[in-house]
């Protein structure tokens, strides 16, 4: 199994104008892909292709320290 596989979020886009699917305000910034991990046994959760940096980074660390893991840029590598 390859490591691209195994990510939940991954990075589309350095600079695009494009309306996020999970806020839905329209952003020129980075384009991120996010998978998320499904629990339950026949339940494929929904595959986004557009999220924003600030809801990408909500999403995979939670929201009392997602600011500080976006200033460190962890999910751009």
């Amino acid at each position: 199994m390859s490591r691209e596989n195994t990510r939940l979020a991954r990075l589309v886009k350095h600079r695009e104008h494009f309306k996020c699917e999970m806020c839905g305000k329209t952003k020129l910034a980075k384009m991120y892909e996010y998978r998320s991990i499904s629990f339950v046994r026949d339940y494929i959760p929904p595959h986004l292709k557009k999220m924003c940096g600030d809801c990408i980074y909500r999403e995979c660390y939670g929201t009392k320290f997602y600011k500080k893991k976006k200033k460190e840029g962890t999910l751009d590598k």
